[in-house]
């Protein structure tokens, strides 16, 4: 139930996800890093999960069967809950649920779907917006968004976009997805540019080794990350730089290489597991993830907390969070060139430590949860 007028000056927040929002997983953690400082600052009424199924939801296509046969659990269509049906079917779920919440002023939802009761203000987080999701090869195919007949896409554009023009507030990562947004109409003045922070806790001050070229490599999807991309690369730099290192956490490709080693995915809210990811931050000097697709990559912010130079590909806007100082951008998917930007880098240990220690300050300056939400909260205090 809304409390609207209630705290006015100091609205009380719904935390709301498309999944478990206390769940490390969802969202890449944003939901969870999030709400979690909304809670600190005493402004968090209570979290809800608003994609709510249920078994009849079959009947209406609400699941992809070919990804649920390949991933051996369901997943529902990527489009369903930009659909008319979809959304609406899902609002009034949620708005039930609603009813039974402590008293909240805002629903803060990460990603698109349903929509609160109508005295409820609505703050979402939008990612990328769905046509930028169809359209965008690498990420349609990963995330399901590929293979839809023109009249499902054209009704997912416009469910969005009513989706959109009911938020009184859009928080989005860059200014270019930001342009994708104002692409459906939506004003400038609604809508608030700020990256996702990182996800883990500052560290001290590392001493390092910056002669060593050992490179580290955080990501569950090898493949869309662009770790064969990484691995041609890798072999040119160990031709330059012999005693090169190459570390893949996250996933488990089948690739064997002298200088490389593969741990796996490594869980941050398991001890032993948060343990060997500190350790493997400290004895790396350089961060190389050559994703195609980011939409902004809060494992660079991370990796630059731990006070590491970073190497990514360009694109999505990242150039605007991750600046020079403090990243490498290769221009196009390129191995050769991704070789030539690692060997250099391996080349100035100089260059690698102050670039190393710009990034850090950058991401304590400005992107920690403490920051981030407390940047958002003075937006929600204005609307």
């Amino acid at each position: 139930m809304s409390s609207a007028a209630l705290n006015a000056r100091n609205p009380m927040i719904l935390g709301v996800a498309l999944g478990d929002p206390l769940s490390p997983r969802t969202y890449s953690g944003v939901p969870y890093h999030l709400f979690a400082e909304f809670r600190r600052m005493g402004c968090l009424a209570g979290v809800a999960d608003s994609l709510i199924s249920k078994p009849t939801d079959i009947l209406r296509g609400a699941y992809d069967f070919t990804r649920s046969l390949r991933k051996l659990r369901p997943k529902q269509n990527a489009l369903w809950r930009y659909r008319k049906q979809g959304m609406e079917i899902l609002s009034k779920r949620f708005q039930r649920l609603e009813r039974t919440l402590p008293p909240h002023d805002v629903v803060f939802q990460i990603g698109v779907g349903a929509m609160p009761t109508a005295s409820t203000k609505l703050v979402a987080h939008v990612e990328i917006t769905v046509d930028t999701a169809i359209n965008t090869k690498v990420f349609a195919e990963h995330y399901g968004f590929a293979g839809h007949t023109a009249r499902a896409v054209a009704e997912a554009i416009e469910g969005e976009k009513r989706f959109l023009q009911r938020c009184d507030l859009i928080w989005t990562n860059s200014n270019w997805t930001a342009e994708g947004i104002m692409n459906k109409g939506i004003s400038r003045n609604r809508i608030r540019v700020y990256p996702p922070a990182a996800g883990i806790r500052a560290p001290e001050v590392i001493s390092r080794d910056w002669s060593k070229c050992n490179i580290l490599f955080v990501g569950t999807d090898w493949q869309r990350k662009g770790g064969d991309l990484l691995m041609g690369a890798f072999a040119q730099v160990r031709s330059v730089h012999p005693q090169a290192t190459l570390t893949i956490v996250g996933c488990k490709p089948q690739v064997s290489a002298d200088g490389v080693r593969v741990m796996g995915y490594l869980r941050k809210d398991k001890p032993e597991d948060l343990a060997t990811i500190e350790q493997l931050y400290r004895d790396a000097t350089i961060f190389c993830m050559p994703s195609y697709w980011e939409s902004t990559g809060i494992v660079y912010m991370e990796a630059a907390l731990w006070g590491l130079p970073v190497v990514m590909l360009k694109g999505q806007g990242r150039e605007d969070i991750f600046l020079n100082s403090m990243a490498i951008h290769v221009g196009r998917f390129s191995g050769n060139e991704l070789a030539e930007a690692l060997i250099e880098l391996g080349r100035s240990p100089a260059i690698m430590q102050q670039m190393g220690e710009c990034g850090r300050q950058t991401v304590l300056e400005q992107y920690t949860w403490k920051k981030v939400a407390q940047i958002l909260y003075d937006d929600i205090r204005g609307i």
